[in-house]
């Protein structure tokens, strides 16, 4: 048998989908782990998929999408991030993850550095495999609010960087970064001409406060890529569509690594997206509501319970501390899950800055979440 391709070969599982899988085959495990909303997609957009079916619209589209979808795309863009562009700088792809991974194609060749905050979503790093490109890991410490370390950061930065990647709203913390962070962002990879790769498949996913999109910041550098999904926003994870914006080379650069990898997102998740955009966005927030009061609930029992690292702003997720447990965080997850019947993200997942915590999907119903979270703190007195 010949061998397989190395990198990939040698990586890691998401650690996420590990203990997934793993809660798959608990019978009556309450599940906190996946960030993957408990709302059912908005009644008018999944009848719209359906018509889509009827009306026969399961061909082939432009491998960027429908041309109908980016132009509502832009209006979307300019009217929620600030962000100007035309419909030929706007691609879509098989969700956010596709999107990004479309971008790491076009930027990236092997032995260039990429720049990634710790803790940090594990599917970039499993990109790099394949790419054939090194993660540098930039902190962004639970003491600081998980917000970056902009001095550490730049002190990380050689002839062989190529792209920073920062994600805000963030996934695993919750933060969200203020504009002067994001502007000295943008200000230090224009200095050293990288590309910066914004992922923000949370951006109408807000708290508290509000965040900013490096685009709208820079309207005319051609390097800065936004990522965004209709995945957590309109409760869309299964129909997998996402979009990049970003310069016309780029676009077109990306565009040839979707058409090797997906030719085009399916017409009907398309047309379904369209409707997303075009129909009532009161269910989004009546989503961002129930996150919020939901975030409320676990920050309350984590701080009673002495384990709350931070309270997000943004997101739907919240981080738990769970060092006094004497654990690593993948052990603690595994066995809070086969001793409690609960299920979370291990912080080992998402790098080494949080492997003493755990992150908690508040994408799960009020009464899991009480239940859950009770019984992770139960288990770290417990354990403690």
């Amino acid at each position: 048998m010949p061998s397989l391709a190395q990198l990939p070969a040698e990586a890691h599982h998401s650690g996420i989908r590990e203990i997934a899988n793993e809660a798959m085959r608990t019978p009556g495990a309450i599940r906190l782990d996946v960030g993957q909303p408990n709302f059912p997609t908005p009644k008018h957009i999944g009848d719209a998929g359906k018509r889509a079916i009827d009306e026969n619209m399961t061909f082939y589209t432009h491998t960027q999408g429908l041309i109908s979808l980016r132009e509502k795309l832009v209006a979307k863009l300019e009217r929620v991030n600030g962000i100007r562009v035309t419909p030929d700088r706007i691609a879509c792809g098989p969700g956010g993850v596709g999107a990004i991974a479309a971008v790491f194609g076009a930027a990236l060749e092997r032995g260039d550095e990429v720049l990634l905050p710790d803790p940090g979503w594990p599917n970039t790093r499993l990109m790099l495999t394949w790419v054939g490109a090194r993660g540098v890991f930039y902190p962004c410490a639970a003491a600081d609010g998980f917000q970056p370390d902009l001095d550490t950061l730049a002190r990380l930065i050689t002839p062989r960087t190529k792209l920073l990647l920062i994600n805000s709203p963030n996934n695993p913390t919750g933060a969200v970064y203020p504009a002067e962070t994001i502007a000295r962002l943008v200000e230090l990879a224009q200095r050293h001409n990288l590309w910066l790769l914004s992922d923000e498949c949370y951006d109408q996913i807000i708290l508290d406060g509000s965040w900013t999109s490096p685009a709208s910041l820079a309207p005319d550098d051609p390097r800065i890529a936004s990522v965004f999904t209709f995945s957590k926003s309109y409760s869309m994870t299964g129909w997998r569509i996402g979009y990049v914006a970003g310069s016309a080379e780029l676009i077109d650069t990306a565009t040839k690594v979707l058409e090797s990898n997906s030719s085009c997102v399916s017409t009907i998740s398309q047309v379904a997206a369209e409707a997303a955009l075009d129909g009532p966005q009161d269910c989004v927030g009546e989503m961002v509501a129930a996150y919020r009061h939901r975030r409320d609930v676990v920050v309350d029992i984590l701080r009673e319970a002495d384990m709350l690292v931070n309270e997000p702003t943004g997101a739907f997720y919240c981080m738990a501390d769970i060092s006094r447990s004497h654990l690593h965080a993948r052990d603690f997850a595994f066995r809070l899950l086969r001793e409690k019947g609960v299920s979370v993200a291990p912080g080992s997942a998402f790098g080494e800055v949080a492997l003493g915590a755990v992150r908690i999907s508040l994408a799960s119903s009020d009464t899991d979440l009480r239940e859950g979270v009770g019984r992770l703190a139960e288990f770290v007195q417990q354990l403690a």
